[in-house]
């Protein structure tokens, strides 16, 4: 089995994890600015649907300045694997000192919002996603720390960008993320596992 640091799995995973780690205070998130968006409003505010990624393989990168030379990372989208409970690689809901807001609709892209403690700084975090999630994506995350973190930083910005390859590869499961170099991680078990090569 080959062993995957979790700090190091979880940076290199800052493709569809976008809005996990974005999301996590520890995570040092990342991001680039967010497009503007009007806030939910009308039939689609407060909907169960939520953005779901046509199967197969996808390869996410990180396109900002804080994850230069991070390599892309392939992950298999299982037909099951966003659901209304798990869906981009996050889960809504309270865990620890942060509130996971779930995705909702804003005009033509799906908007989440998310806060959580860190010390005596507030993390607010709004991820937003665009693309038809069929072939593309792209995740904007846009992070404000009050009052600053370390009395000096504001804010963090960060983009992903995912295309679909095709069919997942032979002997590949729904949630394996393989990270260069290190190996494969399963999102849904959470720990790393053998796969094939990509």
């Amino acid at each position: 089995m080959t062993r995957i640091p979790a700090a190091s799995a979880l940076r290199a995973f800052a493709a569809s994890a976008a809005a996990s780690i974005a999301l996590s205070p520890a995570g040092a998130a990342l991001a680039q600015s967010a497009p503007a968006l009007p806030a939910a409003s009308g039939p689609d505010a407060g909907s169960t649907d939520y953005p779901r990624r046509t199967a197969g393989l996808w390869e996410v990168r990180s396109v900002g300045a804080q994850a230069a030379g991070l390599p892309p990372v392939r992950q298999c989208v299982g037909a099951g694997t966003d659901t209304a409970a798990h869906h981009l690689d996050r889960s809504p809901g309270r865990r620890g000192a942060c509130e996971f807001g779930p995705f909702r609709r804003a005009g033509a892209a799906w908007l989440a919002e998310s806060e959580c403690r860190q010390g005596r700084t507030l993390v607010s975090t709004r991820a937003v996603v665009t693309g038809d999630l069929e072939s593309t994506y792209r995740i904007d995350t846009l992070v404000r720390y009050d009052p600053p973190l370390a009395g000096t930083k504001r804010e963090d910005r960060d983009a992903l960008e995912a295309r679909r390859l095709g069919p997942c590869l032979p002997g590949q499961a729904p949630g394996d993320v393989v990270v260069p170099g290190m190996g494969t991680l399963n999102m849904g078990i959470g720990e790393p596992r053998r796969g094939p090569r990509p």
